[in-house]
């Protein structure tokens, strides 16, 4: 076991892929405009109802339905909450974290494999 064990943390000549030769797509001037302009209400209003209200809700259980149902009383916090990230161009510490939960596949589960892991992210 001890040997086993020895083998799989020695290093190895493995060739790592690099970023250097790829070609990154670039933002146009227009579309880097875009990203820079006054957040507004209508703006917001547009984004979310484009989107699915009952997708998978965030960790803290609200989906995009609740904002929907309240955006008129939410909506100068969204505002204040986005225009301080394009000001600081920082997320409030723990918005992008992610939690992984095990979801069952069967009844009783047993076996590691009768799990399915899902992602709950945070909704913003």
């Amino acid at each position: 076991m001890n040997r086993m064990l020895a083998n799989h943390f020695k290093s190895c000549d493995m060739v790592r892929l690099g970023v250097e030769d790829l070609n990154f797509n670039l933002l146009s001037a227009s579309a880097s405009d875009e990203l820079i302009k006054p957040i507004f209400e209508d703006g917001i209003k547009n984004e979310v109802w484009d989107r699915d209200s009952y997708t998978s809700s965030a960790p803290d259980g609200i989906n995009l339905r609740f904002i929907k149902e309240f955006l008129v009383e939410i909506k100068s916090n969204v505002i204040q909450f986005l225009s301080k990230f394009q000001r600081n161009g920082k997320l409030t510490r723990g918005l992008n974290c992610t939690f992984i939960m095990l979801n069952t596949k069967v009844e009783k589960p047993q076996r590691l494999n009768e799990f399915r892991p899902i992602s709950l992210v945070a909704c913003f």
